[in-house]
């Protein structure tokens, strides 16, 4: 409950922070005849920072006759053994970003964007079946926090005074701090183990916006996870699992 209050008040906050931006550019918009900041998309570079939420979840894909897997030899022993497993699913969580922003001018319309972020969220992987005619149903709890080191290409359209819409592509490295890869296997809550590096293709749009002293970015990003996550192992957990690939969408703030 801690961490959704938590989670609550972040997008409370960038929400509130959005709006009050959207009514102080609206005055602008009002107040200038001409264009804010004339000749900042002439920079070589710039910087700034970035808040934001995401939505983090993986790309589920189970083994075909996931019904005929069997508990091993070196399963662990935990408190609900499955006889049987009907089903493997993900559930999605929330979590929030920070990140700085590096930005080079490569033409007119095209800038490169570097921008390391720190990332929290989390995950969940749950294992649907039956023990003795019962159904059983076991959740295994992710947390990741992720450092990305992100590189995109931004093309942006022509200017319209104070806006203008922009899409990004790219890719990106994660190193996982939070990964359960290393924790000791007497632990009997973990039935499934994930890898600590991860690399995505992301994709996304947002809009710019100029004021008087700085410019103001939302953004929508997908970022789709290329190698499998899961940590081969010979239980009924893994063997379950064909692949496992990350999956996120973060919606971002970016101050310039």
């Amino acid at each position: 409950m801690a961490k959704l209050r938590i989670r609550l008040l972040i997008i409370i906050f960038l929400l509130t922070l959005q709006s009050l931006l959207f009514n102080t550019f609206a005055q602008e918009q009002k107040s200038f005849k001409f264009g804010n900041l004339p000749y900042y998309d002439q920079k070589l570079y710039h910087f700034g920072f970035s808040l934001g939420i995401n939505n983090m979840d993986f790309s589920l894909k189970p083994i075909t006759n996931l019904q005929q897997v069997e508990m091993s030899p070196d399963d662990v022993v935990i408190i609900a053994e499955f006889d049987t497993l009907t089903s493997v699913l993900t559930r999605r969580e929330s979590g929030f970003n920070i990140g700085i922003v590096s930005n080079l001018r490569l033409a007119d319309q095209w800038d490169l964007r570097f921008i390391p972020t720190l990332t929290f969220g989390d995950r969940n992987l749950i294992y649907q079946g039956f023990k003795n005619g019962s159904p059983i149903t076991r959740t295994q709890p992710l947390e990741s926090t992720f450092i990305d080191f992100p590189l995109h290409l931004k093309y942006k359209s022509v200017r319209m005074i104070n806006t203008r819409v922009y899409v990004i592509g790219g890719l990106k490295y994660s190193y996982d701090l939070a990964s359960n890869k290393d924790k000791e296997d007497s632990e009997s809550d973990i039935l499934a183990r994930i890898g600590q590096n991860d690399f995505f293709y992301e994709l996304g749009v947002g809009f710019d916006y100029y004021f008087y002293y700085f410019k103001f970015s939302t953004e929508i990003k997908g970022s789709f996870g290329i190698p499998n996550m899961l940590i081969p192992e010979n239980t009924m957990f893994t063997n379950s699992i064909d692949r496992l690939n990350s999956r996120l969408i973060m919606i971002s703030f970016l101050f310039e």
